[in-house]
């Protein structure tokens, strides 16, 4: 009986631990797959935004939307250009154009729809501040406004903030990503 569990220890081992679980660690963030730069806040390009906070006057000045597809290869798939992450494989009509710099697929009928480069991964969006301080001298500096994870599918991106989950979202207008947050709307279009 002992040599019976012993010998079944690694099989029910094995067996209840599945390929994903919610205790697996977090895939790792990978390279960036697309750049998009801020182009407004609430309707305003910057610089914009005024804010008095303690004597200092912010103004915000820039900003980015990055994406990053996965660090590794858990679902591979190989494609003529070697192996890939299926999140970062997608498939196009027959004579669609794809706008690499964009990522924008124009269809031969003319629709056109937003197309990440991959479905999944990591963002974070950041802001640029330029602080003047009373009887002081100007200060840059960047803050991460929203970082977590997204998941994509055509003309859609969800966003999970790490911090508070469902505080952004996006809507998509391809190429504009406009993104609305607890107090602001954030426009982005595709960047360098």
């Amino acid at each position: 009986m002992k040599r019976t569990i012993l010998l079944l220890t690694p099989l029910l081992f094995s067996a209840g631990c599945s390929l994903t679980s919610p205790s697996d660690p977090k895939e790792d963030v990978g390279p960036v797959i697309a750049h998009y730069t801020l182009t407004a806040v609430d309707g305003n390009p910057p610089p914009c935004c005024a804010s008095d906070s303690a004597g200092v006057r912010i103004t915000v000045v820039g900003g980015a939307l990055t994406f990053h597809g996965p660090a590794g290869y858990r679902d591979t798939v190989f494609t003529p250009a070697g192996p890939r992450s299926r999140a970062c494989v997608h498939g196009v009509p027959n004579g669609a154009f794809v706008n690499s710099r964009t990522y924008t697929v124009t269809l031969t009928d003319g629709t056109r729809y937003l197309l990440l480069p991959c479905d999944r991964g990591a963002y974070d969006f950041i802001v640029i501040r330029r602080l003047d301080p009373e009887g002081g001298s100007s200060t840059t500096d960047s803050i991460v406004v929203s970082s977590g994870t997204f998941s994509a599918k055509p003309d859609t991106i969800d966003f999970a903030d790490s911090r508070n989950p469902s505080s952004f979202t996006a809507s998509v207008t391809a190429p504009t990503v406009l993104v609305t947050g607890p107090t602001h709307q954030y426009r982005f279009d595709p960047g360098n």
